[in-house]
């Protein structure tokens, strides 16, 4: 994987393509239509499965989270075709335009025991798949700030 985060795959399960998602997404971006099926195919797991995670977290039903789900894959499809979508690593546009979009639709718990912060991490990390590196590009932090935040998450979940 690269720094910038567009040599690696979305991270879940790898690509059944053999493709990266990353190198799809620029293919996408610069207006190859055989790319979007497969992009899809590996786009739509990922973000599906954080949708699931954070209706989960504010008790909505995965249904919702699925419709959700494909409400943001438009939109990062929407944002590779503009010019300043395709120019930030894709791993950082799909989180941030799904994270968006599930913001808009499941209100964060005030009683939670994470932040919002320590709360993505772990999704991105555990649910999603992404390794720490790729966790750092998605949500523009170092990789150090993610694996601080991550050991904090997970000994305030023991504590609780």
């Amino acid at each position: 994987m690269t720094t910038d985060g567009r040599a690696s795959g979305l991270g879940v399960g790898g690509t059944s393509s053999g493709f990266m998602a990353c190198d799809l997404a620029r293919s996408v971006a610069a207006g190859d239509a055989a790319a979007l099926p497969l992009l899809l195919r590996d786009l739509h797991p990922a973000v599906s499965a954080y949708s699931r995670a954070r209706a989960r977290n504010v008790g909505h039903p995965f249904s919702e989270a699925d419709r959700l789900a494909l409400d943001a894959c438009r939109s990062i499809l929407a944002a590779l075709a503009s010019p300043s979508g395709a120019d930030l690593p894709f791993l950082r546009l799909a989180y941030s335009l799904a994270a968006e979009t599930a913001d808009t639709r499941f209100a964060v718990r005030r009683d939670a025991p994470l932040t919002r912060l320590q709360q993505d991490i772990l999704i991105l990390r555990t649910i999603v798949g992404l390794d720490p590196e790729q966790t750092a590009v998605a949500m523009a932090l170092s990789p150090r700030r993610v694996r601080v935040e991550q050991h904090a998450a997970l000994s305030s979940l023991r504590a609780a």
